[in-house]
C-alpha cells in the first residue's frame, strides 16, 4: 500500500473534498435519464473523484453473445478498446464481473496473473489499449438486486501503489450510483418505448378505424349501385372516381367489359388497357405487344400498374385493372377500394351471368326447335316472350368465327376461356343489336353468332334490306374493333315473313358461309347469290363433280400440264360480265393476249363463249367451284 507523506489533517480534507465531489456526481447522474448520457457522465466524473485514474472503461454484459462489451471509455485507444470483448471470468474485468466483487490489482506479478487467462486475440489488443503500461487497476461490478450486468475498470499509469483502499471504496460507491442511474435510464427508456408503442398502436387503431369507415362508405356506394341495378359500367365509373384513376374491367380473355375515365380529365388513348393484357400475357407465356395510338405513337405505359382478379369462390371471372399515372400519387386506401369493388363486381357478374345463362338457354332451345321445324302456336308464344314480333320483318345475320379451333390451339385456351369468349360475343351482339332493334333475338350456335334482326313492317322491302345491310356492316366493324385477334365471316340472309320461313333462310345463310369461309372481308348477301342458292341446295356431290368435269375438266387438265391460267382467265371473264377491257386490266395482260386465251378456252373445251347454253354451263361450273372448291380435285 502507498504511504501518505502529507499531514493527516490535509489528507482528511482531501477525502472530505472527494466525498463532496461524490455528492455532486450523484446529482449529475440523476440529472439525465438518457442511458448514453448517464454512462458518459460516469466516465467523465471518475477521474474527478479518483485523481489517480488515467483511463477507465465501462463494459456491459451481452447475454446473447455471453460477453462483456465496451460501451464507453476514457484514456484508451478507440480502435482497440471498441473491439475488446471479454468472457465472464476473463482478465481482471471478467474476474470482478464473475465474482461480483470490487478488486484492486497492483504490482507486476499480480497484474500479469490478472491477464494471463485472456484469449490470444484479446491479449494482442491488451498490449495496444493504452499509450503506457498500467501499474495499478481497479474493477467494480455493476450489481442491481443481486444481478451483475456490467463492470467499471480504471487504470493508473503513474505507479504500482497509485490506488488505495479508499479509492476502491469510492469506485464501489460510484459503481453503485452508476448502477442505479443506468437502471433508472433503462426503466425510463422501456417506459418511453412502451409509450411509443402505445402511441403507435393508437395511431394504427385510428388508421384502421378510418380504413374501416372508408371501406364501409365504399361498400355502401358500390353496393347501392348494384342494388339499383345500374350495372358494371356504373360500378366501374364509381371505382374510378374513388381512386382518381382510370379503371378497366377485363374478362377472362382480356377483352374490356367496362372502361371508366376521370370526369373532367382528358381520357387516355383508346386501348390503354392493352398493357394489362400484356402483363397477363407474360404471366401466361403469351406473346407480348405494345399498342400504338392513331398517330402511330406507343401508348404510354401506366406506372405502378395494379391487376386484381375478380373471383366467385374458386372461379375466376375477370380482372380489375388500374394504375398510377406519372406525377399522380393516387388516393389513400386504394387497395381497400379495389378489394371492395372486386367483391361487389363479382356479385354483379354472377347475377348478370345467371340471368344471361337463362336467356341464352331459352334462346338456344328456341332456335333448335325452329330449326327442327316445330312452328306451332306454342313455339310462337315462346318466341314472343323472347322478343319476337309478328309486326316485324326478320333478317337472318350469321357471324361466324373464322378458324376458331386454330385460335383455341394457338392460345391454348381452356374450356372456361372458350365459354367466356362465346358469352362475350353473345353479350356484345345482343347489346349492339337490341339497342336500336329491341324486337330482335340473338343467340349462339356452335362457333357462330345467330341474329334474328327484327325491323318493323312500316318500311318497304328495299328500305328494310338497306337497314339490315347497315346493321350487318356495323356488327362486322364492331366485332373487328372489339375482338381484334379474331376474324369473322358474315352472311345476311333473305327476309322471313314468319317463323315458318326461318329454317330455310337459316340453311341458305349457313350454305353461303361456305363461299366466304374466312376468305373475304365482305358481307355475303344471300339475296344477291342468285343461282348459287339453288346450286348450294344440291346434295349429290358426285353429280356436281361430273358436271364440272364435263364443262371444265379439259381446261383444268391443260392448265395443270402447261402451268397456264386459262381457268383464271375464264373466271375473271365471267366476273366482269365479258368486258374485255376490264378483264385485261384485271389480269394485267394485253387485249390481244386476252383474245388468244379466250380462243384457246373454246378450242380446249369444245364450247363457244358466245353461245347461250355453253355460256350458262360455264357460269354454273365456275359458281360450283366457288361454292365447293373440292370439286376441282374430284373433277
Amino acid at each position: 500500500m502507498r504511504k501518505s507523506t502529507v499531514p493527516k489533517s490535509y489528507q482528511i480534507q482531501l477525502e472530505n473534498d472527494r466525498l463532496l465531489k461524490m455528492t455532486e456526481v450523484a446529482r449529475l447522474l440523476t440529472a439525465s435519464l438518457e442511458s448514453s448520457t448517464v454512462i458518459q457522465t460516469i466516465l467523465e466524473t471518475i477521474p474527478q473523484v479518483i485523481p489517480a485514474v488515467d483511463a477507465c472503461v465501462l463494459m456491459l454484459y451481452d447475454p446473447v453473445k455471453d460477453l462483456l462489451v465496451s460501451k464507453a471509455w476514457v484514456g484508451f485507444i478507440d480502435k482497440n478498446i471498441e473491439r475488446l470483448q471479454l468472457r465472464p471470468g476473463e482478465s481482471m474485468s471478467g474476474y470482478a464481473f464473475s465474482n461480483n466483487k470490487a478488486v484492486l490489482f497492483s504490482g507486476d506479478k499480480i497484474f500479469q496473473e490478472g491477464i494471463e487467462n485472456m484469449s490470444p486475440v484479446n491479449k494482442s489488443l491488451q498490449a495496444g489499449l493504452t499509450p503506457s503500461i498500467a501499474k495499478s487497476v481497479m474493477c467494480a461490478p455493476l450489481n442491481f438486486k443481486g444481478q451483475v450486468f456490467g463492470v467499471i475498470t480504471v487504470n493508473s499509469f503513474s505507479g504500482q501503489d497509485s490506488f488505495t483502499e479508499f479509492d476502491l471504496q469510492l469506485l464501489q460507491s460510484l459503481a453503485s450510483q452508476a448502477t442505479i442511474s443506468i437502471e433508472n435510464s433503462r426503466l425510463y427508456e422501456k417506459q418511453r418505448e412502451s409509450l411509443q408503442e402505445l402511441a403507435d398502436l393508437n395511431r394504427i387503431i385510428r388508421q384502421q378505424a378510418r380504413q374501416l369507415e372508408h371501406a364501409l362508405n365504399i361498400h355502401k356506394t358500390l353496393a347501392s349501385l348494384a342494388l339499383q341495378n345500374r350495372g358494371l359500367s356504373a360500378i366501374t365509373q364509381a371505382l374510378s372516381d374513388i381512386l382518381k384513376q382510370p379503371v378497366v374491367l377485363l374478362d377472362m380473355v382480356y377483352n374490356p367489359i367496362a372502361v371508366a375515365n376521370l370526369p373532367g380529365v382528358e381520357p387516355l388513348p383508346s386501348g390503354w388497357w392493352r398493357q394489362f393484357d400484356n402483363l397477363l400475357a407474360l404471366s401466361n407465356n403469351r406473346p407480348f405487344h405494345q399498342d400504338k395510338d392513331r398517330d402511330g405513337e406507343f401508348i404510354p405505359l401506366i406506372i405502378d400498374p395494379k391487376v386484381v382478379p375478380i373471383q366467385a369462390g374458386n372461379e375466376k371471372l375477370g380482372f380489375i385493372c388500374t394504375g398510377r399515372l406519372r406525377n399522380n400519387n393516387g388516393v389513400d386506401f386504394a387497395n381497400v377500394a379495389i378489394e371492395q369493388a372486386a367483391t361487389v363486381i363479382a356479385l354483379e357478374m354472377v347475377k348478370e351471368q345467371s340471368i344471361f345463362e337463362v336467356e341464352r338457354r331459352l334462346r338456344g332451345e328456341l332456335l333448335e326447335e325452329i330449326l327442327a321445324g316445330n312452328n306451332d302456336e306454342h313455339i310462337l308464344n315462346r318466341a314472343s316472350l323472347l322478343g319476337y314480333d309478328t309486326n316485324c320483318r326478320y333478317w337472318i345475320i350469321l357471324a361466324d368465327i373464322d378458324d376458331f379451333r386454330g385460335y383455341i390451339q394457338k392460345y391454348q385456351l381452356e374450356e372456361s376461356a372458350i365459354l367466356a369468349i362465346k358469352n362475350q360475343l353473345l353479350k356484345f351482339g345482343s347489346q349492339l343489336v337490341t339497342k336500336h332493334h329491341p324486337k330482335s333475338i340473338v343467340t349462339f350456335r356452335s362457333d357462330m353468332l345467330v341474329i334474328m334482326l327484327g325491323i318493323p313492317n312500316n318500311m318497304n322491302l328495299d328500305q328494310s334490306r338497306l337497314r339490315a345491310k347497315n346493321i350487318a356492316q356495323e356488327i362486322k366493324n364492331q366485332l373487328s374493333n372489339k375482338f381484334g385477334q379474331m376474324s369473322f365471316s358474315l352472311v345476311l340472309g333473305r327476309p322471313c315473313a314468319d317463323l315458318g320461313q326461318f329454317k330455310a333462310r337459316y340453311q341458305e345463310a349457313t350454305l353461303a358461309l361456305q363461299i366466304v369461309g374466312g376468305t373475304s372481308n365482305q358481307i355475303v348477301d344471300c339475296s344477291l347469290l342468285g343461282s348459287a342458292l339453288l346450286l348450294m341446295k344440291l346434295d349429290n356431290r358426285a353429280e356436281l363433280a361430273e358436271f364440272v368435269n364435263s364443262v371444265l375438266g379439259e381446261l383444268m387438265k391443260y392448265d395443270k400440264q402447261h402451268h397456264s391460267d386459262l381457268l383464271t382467265t375464264l373466271t375473271t371473264y365471267s366476273r366482269f360480265n365479258c368486258n374485255n377491257v376490264r378483264v385485261a386490266a384485271e389480269l394485267h395482260i394485253h387485249a390481244n393476249t386476252l383474245s388468244y386465251r379466250l380462243s384457246r378456252i373454246e378450242e380446249i373445251t369444245a364450247r363457244t363463249l358466245g353461245r347461250t347454253d355453253d355460256w350458262l354451263d360455264f357460269q354454273l361450273a365456275i359458281r360450283l367451284l366457288q361454292i365447293y372448291p373440292e370439286l376441282s380435285d374430284a373433277a
